[in-house]
């Protein structure tokens, strides 16, 4: 898949860690199978899953599929068709080693890209990896976002495009990269919130404590 591929070569995911899916209209899903190189994916080896009524999904063939498909359904329960991406990216990883910054957001908006290509980012408590806690988490956040960051864990968006997933990985990584570099530098500034929620109204993006608006 084209989508592995480009992470992998853009330094966003490493050995066989993180894992992405595509679902259709008709509730149809591919994803990556478990314990795989998301920059050697076969096209005749991958996962493909149905949903069901409760919005969970089940395997019908191919290899195993990752123990993360929980946090997939979430974001789909919540989005409906897409790609989603969840990637253990190592500055991804290293902000969600830190307190949140908002309810809304993990991390601090520094820079008006990530108000423009992902917004909301909240933070969601740690749950080992392949819980189906972590799901029910995501589910519960009441909240507009398109992204989140996993305690300790990793982050996991959705979009609507292989293109748009991969631009708004780059960025939430980007982003959390500058919340690591200026976390202990005292004149460092975030954006001001009129600014960041002008900005994202712009884009589409949700900003701020809201739900449904």
């Amino acid at each position: 898949m084209d989508l592995g591929r480009r992470l992998v070569a853009l330094g966003l995911s490493r050995g066989t860690a993180g894992n992405i899916s595509v679902r259709t209209e008709e509730g149809d899903v591919v994803a990556s199978p478990s314990g795989t190189d998301m920059g050697a994916l076969d096209p005749d080896q991958l996962s493909w899953l149905t949903s069901t009524n409760d919005g969970s999904l089940t395997q019908v063939s191919g290899p195993k599929a990752s123990k993360e498909m929980p946090i997939h359904a979430a974001m789909y329960r919540r989005f409906g068709p897409g790609v989603v991406v969840h990637t253990h990216s190592f500055h991804a990883v290293q902000s969600s080693c830190l307190p949140a910054w908002s309810a809304h957001c993990a991390i601090p908006p520094y820079a008006p890209y990530f108000a423009m290509m992902v917004g909301n980012c909240p933070l969601i408590p740690y749950r080992h990896p392949g819980d189906p806690e972590l799901g029910a988490l995501i589910d519960g956040v009441n909240l507009d976002f398109h992204a989140v960051l996993l305690a300790h864990h990793g982050l996991v968006l959705i979009a609507s495009t292989v293109d748009e997933a991969v631009s708004a990985t780059v960025e939430l990584e980007e982003a959390c990269r500058l919340a690591v570099s200026l976390e202990h530098v005292p004149r460092a500034t975030a954006l001001d919130d009129v600014s960041v929620a002008e900005l994202a109204e712009r884009n589409h993006r949700p900003w701020g404590p809201r739900f449904g608006a």
